[in-house]
């Protein structure tokens, strides 16, 4: 039978545990937190910030309306969203989701939007940086000062990378992906999209490694969506502890299609063959300038791997070298009847890999 000292030792050792094993959610109260944007300090009368998990998390309007955006709400009984838009920007939270929207991109977060009390509460770091802000931390133990600031956007950080994303006129492209690839560690991007004016910021993790950046952005041409990649103007690895500062310029003419050239078995047995064709592309959206050349042998196949994508118009004509040529007449591949021209556009194969299939066969006598 267990003494009354035995039983009290095993009590006080399964309190100590479960204070082990609980997660240490909120810190301490008595920790003050003072928060400043540009140099004033913020005052948060709904409610007091407090730190979750290593995150810090502010009342939602207080923090949207300080940085500038039109604070909305969304409540259809199973979800509840903090709402921030402005000069192309949206920000949407979901409560209890670590799944935040920046323009329609998804971003992991450590800690996600909740609510505590009453008051819906949002981590700061993500929205301020989201929008283009540089946050800094000094904490001495008593009181975690928190500064919201302007960007020095040109000069480099470390473990910071940072910069901006244009297109070909200079203009900000908002909403377009960033990552930072890890080349030590394998599948361990850090991800991030531009802000409304096309800045990106990405803290870094204090690892001895080297990083090297790209991204996407999807554009619209002709109607159709397309995947365009990004590559840094400073395609060149950097060292973590330096930081780095990455522009890109985003060019939606390298965006290639393939087109592939096939000439009917009973047109290829009358001898016609798919290197004699002569194919004339017109564009019909008004951007670029007609293509005519023959096909060539690439690793996909027989035609062409380098036609910028959009919408054409296609003629063509059997041109063997040396000999007359001879009027054909196309279609899209398996698709209708054969015309002296067909229109088509590229189709997605995958994601980044665009196609177009026509077929050749030469024109009826007159």
């Amino acid at each position: 039978m267990l003494g009354k000292g035995s039983r009290f030792a095993k009590m006080f050792l399964c309190f100590m545990l479960i204070l082990m094993l609980a997660p240490q959610v909120i810190e301490a109260a008595e920790k003050q937190i003072r928060i400043s944007f540009n140099g004033q300090p913020l005052t948060f009368a709904e409610a007091k910030p407090v730190v979750v998990n290593g995150t810090t998390l502010v009342p939602f309007r207080k923090l949207f309306e300080t940085l500038g955006f039109e604070v909305g709400w969304k409540d259809d009984g199973k979800t509840r969203k903090a709402i921030g838009t402005k000069d192309g920007l949206e920000i949407v939270l979901t409560i209890n989701d670590k799944n935040a929207k920046v323009n329609g991109k998804t971003v992991l977060l450590g800690v996600p939007a909740q609510i505590i009390g009453s008051s819906t509460m949002v981590p700061l770091r993500f929205v301020s940086e989201n929008s283009g802000y540089q946050v800094s931390y000094t904490d001495n133990g008593k009181l975690l000062d928190i500064q919201i600031g302007s960007v020095n956007r040109d000069k480099a950080e470390p473990y910071v990378v940072k910069g901006r994303v244009v297109d070909s006129e200079g203009k900000p492209v908002a909403g377009a992906e960033v990552f930072a690839d890890n080349q030590l560690l394998y599948n361990s991007n850090l991800v991030t999209v531009t802000d409304s004016n096309g800045y990106y910021r990405i803290e870094l993790p204090l690892l001895a490694t080297t990083w090297r950046m790209g991204g996407s952005h999807n554009v619209r041409l002709d109607g159709s969506s397309y995947e365009v990649d990004l590559t840094p103007e400073v395609d060149q690895p950097f060292a973590g502890n330096t930081g780095a500062v990455r522009n890109f310029t985003l060019q939606t003419e390298t965006v290639y299609g393939e087109i592939y050239l096939y000439v009917p078995l009973d047109e290829f047995v009358k001898g016609y063959y798919e290197q004699n064709i002569e194919v004339t592309l017109t564009p019909t959206g008004g951007n670029g300038k007609a293509i005519t050349r023959y096909g060539y042998n690439f690793p996909g196949g027989f035609g062409m791997n380098d036609v910028p994508v959009g919408k054409y118009k296609v003629t063509a004509r059997y041109a063997p070298p040396g000999e007359n040529p001879v009027p054909m007449v196309v279609r899209v591949r398996g698709k209708g009847e054969y015309a002296q021209s067909v229109e088509f556009q590229f189709n997605t194969l995958v994601p980044g890999i665009y196609q177009a299939e026509l077929e050749f066969k030469a024109a009826p006598a007159q």
